[in-house]
């Protein structure tokens, strides 16, 4: 039961929050008052300015995203209110940064923003000092800057099984090549993409490959992408005359409507006109449906798996109403190249009775900056980094682990090679 403080006791609480949130600010921001100056003009140094300040505004919002709102015995309205507040004005402003950088613009209107928003982020600390010289606020900043730059590199990172790649080598149309083997597509988002987390679709690569027929297996994962963003390029896809196409989206489409901020950092970032909900992304879906069939491809809609561990959790209750979305527009199709991949079932059925843990975007963020030193630096085996985090279902509350990605693997496998084309699982 959350305790309701007097109101005075909820001001100091979150007058507190803002404090600490405002260390975390200074000791993560790139630039100090007289080394690197947030309004410095120097043009070798702009692109690197602004992806600095991309990656600090990225793991800020990540970490408050999906925090916690009742704090300390705080109201969840008034500690929301806090950190939203804090979020919202960060990321503006560094979306204004990006923005008018890539422009080149240099006028005094820009630079009077830019130190505005410094002035902003500075008044959240309030007149304590003190923070400047403790290390431990430094050492959590500084790590936090280095994990959000090598999420970044991780998550932007190229891979030659794409379809622009594929398309690149075909010399833009694969029509163009009639003796072009078509391909199967793996559509989605970072489940897909498999930086982040096990890649099923390198082992379904691996698995189709060995097979008879040596099936080309392309990559369309597209880290923090929604349903309309993968809507954006289905032209891509169609492009390279498919046989089969699997559509794995809708966490973050889910992870957005759950959270106020995660929705504002997917709709800035995704540039999307609109925060997305449970009611566009079935349109959306339905839209990405009816373009692949009518390209000829056979269709398999994967349902987004579960968010977090905790089997009674809000957004594993929200994650089966997504899952229902999928498995509807799957059946309505009327067309028996359109297959319905029941991913959410098989990974709800995994969760423990009691104990799981709930998603939260705190620990989300924390073990993916640490997935990324686990992965692909110390060469870490998932399986023992997930034993380590007590987790059996996914890596981060988030990705796949490694069985959940072995059994998706292995739906898709069998809904590519039946012989008279897919038919609904149920």
């Amino acid at each position: 039961m959350v305790q309701v403080l007097p109101q005075s006791g909820r001001r100091s609480s979150i007058a507190a929050m803002r404090r600490r949130l405002g260390y975390i600010f200074h000791a993560t921001l790139p630039a100090t008052p007289r080394s690197l100056s947030l309004t410095s003009s120097r043009t070798n140094r702009s692109s690197s300015r602004v992806w600095r300040r991309v990656a600090v505004a990225l793991g800020v919002v990540a970490a408050v995203s999906c925090m916690p709102r009742g704090h300390a015995g705080v109201r969840k309205e008034a500690a929301s209110r806090a950190t939203g507040e804090l979020a919202t004005t960060f990321v503006s402003s560094t979306a204004f940064w990006a923005a008018s950088e890539k422009r080149g613009t240099t006028s005094a209107r820009p630079r009077m923003m830019r130190r505005r928003a410094w002035e902003d982020a500075a008044s959240v600390a309030g007149n304590d000092t003190s923070w400047m010289n403790d290390p431990v606020v430094s050492c959590v900043g500084w790590f936090a800057l280095i994990s959000g730059i090598t999420v970044l590199k991780v998550a932007t990172s190229d891979d030659s099984h794409t379809p622009s790649a594929f398309l690149k080598q075909l010399g833009g149309n694969a029509s163009t090549n009639a003796d072009t083997k078509q391909p199967v597509i793996c559509l989605g988002d970072s489940l897909t993409r498999g930086n982040l987390s096990a890649d099923w679709v390198s082992a379904l690569r691996q698995q189709l490959q060995d097979g008879l027929d040596g099936s080309t297996v392309l990559n369309a994962g597209i880290n923090m992408q929604c349903s309309k963003n993968i809507h954006q390029r289905i032209d891509e896809v169609v492009a390279c005359r498919p046989s089969h196409v699997t559509v794995l989206v809708g966490t973050n489409d889910l992870k957005a409507e759950l959270s106020p901020i995660e929705g504002f950092m997917y709709k800035v970032f995704g540039r999307l006109p609109e925060v997305p909900t449970l009611d566009s992304y079935e349109k959306t879906l339905l839209e990405i449906r009816q373009k692949l069939l009518a390209a000829g491809a056979r269709v398999a809609l994967v349902s987004p798996p579960v968010l977090g561990e905790d089997i009674a959790s809000e957004s594993n209750k929200r994650a089966s109403e997504f899952a229902a979305v999928v498995k509807r527009v799957a059946e309505d199709a009327g067309d028996d190249r359109c297959s319905y991949l029941p991913l959410f079932e098989q990974t709800y059925a995994k969760l423990p009775q009691n104990g799981g843990r709930p998603y939260c975007g705190i620990n989300f963020f924390a073990w993916c900056c640490l997935l990324c030193w686990d992965v692909h630096i110390l060469q870490r085996d998932l399986a023992d980094i997930q034993r380590e985090r007590k987790l059996g279902v996914t890596i981060d509350l988030v990705h796949l682990g490694p069985e959940a990605a072995e059994n998706l693997a292995a739906m898709v496998h069998d809904f590519v090679r039946q012989a008279e084309g897919p038919k609904l699982a149920i």
